[in-house]
């Protein structure tokens, strides 16, 4: 009896220690401040929020709070978090951290490495920081860090597991308009063309973004002012596009950028494998109808095989969250410039967390043979211990549902000539009831081509 009183002790111990509760609910203050524009307030929140201040997490602390400093144009602080999270993964500290408690438990208590589109939005904030900063030649080498971060991370991924989420148009794109912004019209022009040789190759829709017209017009006006013909006959027909010289280029522009609604929040799902009868090469198997897939797990051994039969596995799901706006425009003098969605972090999110399920679906058996094993070893030499240790690995089997939830669901651009003595830009927004609702930007005077952004986390 004093046995089972210890067991039952430490398992209750460990059951507290693992804690409940998606991310998603452990920031409910903060999610609420994002949407009101309170971002002083949220940077407050996250400071006090033990969850995200406990260690396995400190990746994810200097994610959110570098992009809360952004958005309160603090673009110093922001950048400074944003180095942090930068060293965190390029010394590789993170890959070990909590793996025993991850394989023991789940994958929460393991430190947050970020996922891989994540890592690269990283490099994007700190190249607007720094253009906001009025220092466009280290914002162009944050932008060209997000071509080698690309490949860094497609590197990791063995033969035949490639990563789907191999390039960035959104990057390039921005590649070009900084090019662009230093006067290098040959590297801009080189810029527009791979991302357009990225839409082209993926049937003219990368990530769900159809390629955005400003883009083409972008390129076809820069292989002009370079003198390249005969890559404007060559892509006008690839694009079915035909590019006009008749407008002159104005003498002074900007590029807004719009970030629209907060990227899906990671939650929970399940899925029930059962245990197929022993192989004659003395292997069980486990199987999902739903995923059609059959897993081998050689360490799983138990002379009761009644005991084996249905396990339940956790997975994390991304939930779309409802932007409140559904579309824009910037208005100057009676003219309308329409907003261009240019990168979808909602539909990266949830492709390559498919994929991403495929590719890990080892680790997941590894999780669940180590738990398994350890609960019918146990069962065999006492038995309530054994019931105990099976209901602890049924308690504590939860996926990990971390993510960086202050990202946008969507950012589109648009580029617009400049009136004289421009200060502000209208903003012109429509919202899921059709509503219009005005926004007023700042222009700064920072050159021919300037830059802007207007963000609205608000959801439905």
């Amino acid at each position: 009896m004093r046995q089972v009183c210890v067991f039952v002790s430490v398992f209750s111990f460990l059951i507290l220690f693992t804690a409940c509760g998606t991310y998603r609910m452990k920031t409910d203050m903060l999610q609420d401040q994002i949407q009101q524009n309170d971002y002083a307030s949220a940077l407050q929140t996250v400071d006090n929020n033990k969850f995200l201040n406990k260690k396995r997490n400190e990746l994810l602390l200097y994610l959110e709070k570098g992009k809360l400093a952004h958005l309160n144009n603090n673009y110093v602080l922001s950048n400074e978090y944003f180095n942090k999270a930068d060293d965190l993964i390029d010394q590789n500290r993170l890959a070990l951290g909590g793996k025993v408690l991850g394989v023991v438990s789940n994958p929460e208590q393991e430190f947050y490495k970020g996922e891989d589109f994540e890592k690269v939005a990283i490099h994007y904030y700190k190249a607007l920081n720094y253009i906001f900063l009025q220092d466009i030649d280290e914002a162009l080498v944050e932008a060209r860090r997000i071509t080698l971060q690309l490949q860094r991370i497609n590197e990791k991924y063995p033969a035949g597991k490639k990563n789907r989420y191999t390039n960035d148009t959104f990057a390039l794109t921005l590649q070009g308009l900084l090019y662009e912004s230093s006067g290098d019209i040959n590297n801009a022009f080189v810029a527009y063309r791979n991302a357009i040789d990225i839409y082209i190759a993926n049937g003219g829709d990368y990530f769900g973004v159809a390629i955005p017209q400003q883009l083409k017009k972008d390129f076809f006006r820069t292989a002009d002012i370079m003198g390249f013909e005969n890559e404007i006959i060559h892509y006008e027909k690839l694009l079915e596009f035909t590019y006009e010289r008749t407008t002159p280029k104005p003498a002074n522009e900007v590029i807004v950028f719009w970030e629209n609604g907060l990227v899906p929040y990671k939650d929970e799902t399940s899925f029930m494998f059962t245990v197929l009868p022993k192989s004659d090469t003395n292997v069980f198997s486990i199987y999902n109808e739903e995923l059609d897939l059959l897993i081998p797990l050689p360490n799983l051994s138990n002379d009761n095989n009644d005991d084996l039969d249905i396990f339940r596995v956790a997975f994390p799901r991304y939930v779309k969250r409802e932007s409140f706006y559904r579309k824009g425009s910037v208005q100057i003098d009676s003219v309308q410039y329409p907003f261009q969605l240019t990168e979808s972090y909602e539909h990266i999110a949830f492709k390559t967390l498919k994929d991403r399920t495929y590719r890990e679906i080892g680790n997941v058996a590894i999780r669940l043979a180590t738990k398994k094993t350890s609960e019918y070893i146990l069962k065999n030499q006492n038995e309530v211990a054994g019931t105990i240790l099976g209901i602890f690995n049924a308690i504590t089997e939860g996926a990990d549902t971390r993510n960086w939830q202050t990202l946008p669901e969507q950012i589109h651009y648009t580029r617009i000539p400049l009136p004289k003595k421009q200060q502000n830009l209208e903003v012109i927004l429509e919202d899921r009831y059709q509503n219009k609702v005005k926004k007023v930007v700042p222009v700064p005077n920072s050159g021919k081509l300037s830059f802007t952004r207007l963000s609205t986390p608000e959801l439905l």
